[in-house]
């Protein structure tokens, strides 16, 4: 696995991770002062989206450009839960989409 699979790997897992933690355990949501059912659903969302970044992950050892868009859309996703714990994992899913969005497009410069 390379770098950006890893990053991706590790930043989705940490969103899945944190997204659970708010849901099942209702003193976190409380700390945060958001017990809204519109919160919920943000956190739900992010869960989600944080599979997409899983998914893209394993996909980018394959197909680079997909496995960073999923991941780059992942972290772009998840920036709408507005709780502070999710700021590793969005860094973590951006930096891994990014460098293989990057390398993808030096490597098809370096084929022309």
């Amino acid at each position: 696995m390379k770098v950006e699979g890893l990053l991706g790997f590790l930043g989705a897992a940490m969103g899945i991770g944190f997204s659970l933690m708010v849901l099942i355990i209702p003193d976190i949501s409380q700390a945060l002062e958001e017990e809204s059912f519109f919160f919920y659903m943000l956190t739900i969302g992010s869960l989600v989206l944080s599979g997409v970044g899983l998914a893209g992950s394993f996909v980018v050892s394959h197909k680079p450009r997909l496995g960073g868009a999923m991941m780059v859309a992942a972290a772009i996703g998840c920036t709408m839960s507005i709780s502070i714990m999710f700021l590793l994992p969005i860094v973590l899913l951006a930096v891994g989409g990014l460098i293989a969005l990057i390398n993808y497009e030096e490597a098809a410069s370096v084929e022309e």
